[in-house]
């Protein structure tokens, strides 16, 4: 699974799909997944699911494989997909896990 979905995730990084961090995610309109890394920080969190539910955007945070592992970075605890087609593919996988 952490494969498919870094495979995704990466096809969108290549595409400019992809917004990092939260003040990007912020001021970026036409997010269609917000991904988040299971080593953020409460209030990170507590922010990017309020963006989550006032945005009506989905929300997953991953446990299993940190965004610096799929991204190649260093520090990245959030990400949004722009890609509303791979945006739509990650979650279907993320919901197949559930």
């Amino acid at each position: 699974m952490e494969v498919e979905i870094s495979r995704y995730v990466g096809l969108a990084q290549n595409a400019n799909g992809v917004v990092f961090g939260l003040d990007n995610i912020k001021k970026t309109d036409g997010i269609h997944l917000l991904l988040l890394c299971d080593t953020a920080s409460n209030n990170l969190y507590e922010e990017i699911c309020f963006i989550s539910v006032s945005k009506k955007i989905p929300m997953h945070k991953m446990e299993y494989i940190t965004l610096d592992q799929i991204l190649n970075t260093t520090n990245c605890k959030a990400i949004g997909i722009t890609n509303k087609h791979l945006a739509s593919q990650i979650k279907f996988i993320l919901d197949k896990e559930n």
